[in-house]
């Protein structure tokens, strides 16, 4: 078994995913210097394709995650997250450098740049997307993306999740919602929510849905304890 051979097979246990078609797998990891000018034989319609399923994904992962953003916030969320400098991260967690098949001998040896490696990496979304299906690219997205969605600065959880969070990390009790108040008519009704944390003063949230207002009252615990910003 060759260098590149070894570095593909350990790349496969690192993906979480059987390919039922591996050729798409080779195609991803082959570079255009690997082939000639003339075939498609390389990852570059693959590298098409995963960027248009990266995006689709984190938006969707953005949208569950952020109810009260607007459309705006999100974007910019989404350009923070699929930039080519996150998907180079990534492939270089995965080691994906030792599986390319680039230009080699006879030819001038290719480099493995930056923008190699995030093609790449954009190119074995569009593969595994190819070969499972979109739940499949999303479970790679979402175990790959998770430590850059919780961490990258202005990305931040959702109100419930980071105070619920926060307080598990105090030992306190989990936080307790309730509806205190509802008005306005069948079709627009607005909900009252109360807060309770364990040995702090309540917050309220006041919104469209019960969700909404169970949002608004956590965010506005987390902001009087300055524990948001």
């Amino acid at each position: 078994m060759s260098e590149r051979e070894e570095a593909v097979a350990a790349l496969k246990a690192r993906l979480d995913h059987g390919f039922t078609d591996e050729t798409l797998l080779e195609q991803a990891l082959t570079h255009a210097s690997g082939t000639g000018k003339r075939t498609l034989g390389n990852n570059e319609r693959l590298e098409f394709l995963g960027d248009r399923v990266l995006g689709l994904v984190i938006a969707h992962i953005l949208y569950e995650r952020h109810d009260d953003l607007a459309e705006g916030e999100l974007a910019r969320m989404l350009n923070a997250m699929v930039r080519r400098v996150m998907c180079t991260k990534v492939a270089e967690r995965l080691d994906i450098g030792p599986a390319l098949k680039l230009a080699g001998k006879g030819q001038k040896r290719t480099v493995i740049t930056d923008n190699i490696l995030g093609d790449a990496l954009e190119a074995l979304i569009g593969a595994i997307y190819l070969d499972g299906g979109l739940d499949a690219a999303s479970r790679f997205i979402r175990q790959h993306w998770k430590d850059a969605l919780d961490q990258a600065p202005g990305v931040r959880k959702d109100p419930k999740t980071a105070l619920q969070e926060w307080a598990a990390a105090r030992s306190l009790d989990v936080p307790a919602y309730e509806i205190i108040g509802q008005s306005g008519p069948d079709h627009a009704p607005e909900f009252t929510v109360q807060l309770t944390v364990q040995g702090r003063a309540p917050a309220e949230g006041i919104a469209g849905s019960r969700r909404m207002a169970e949002q608004q009252a956590a965010e506005a615990f987390l902001v009087r304890e300055k524990i948001w910003k």
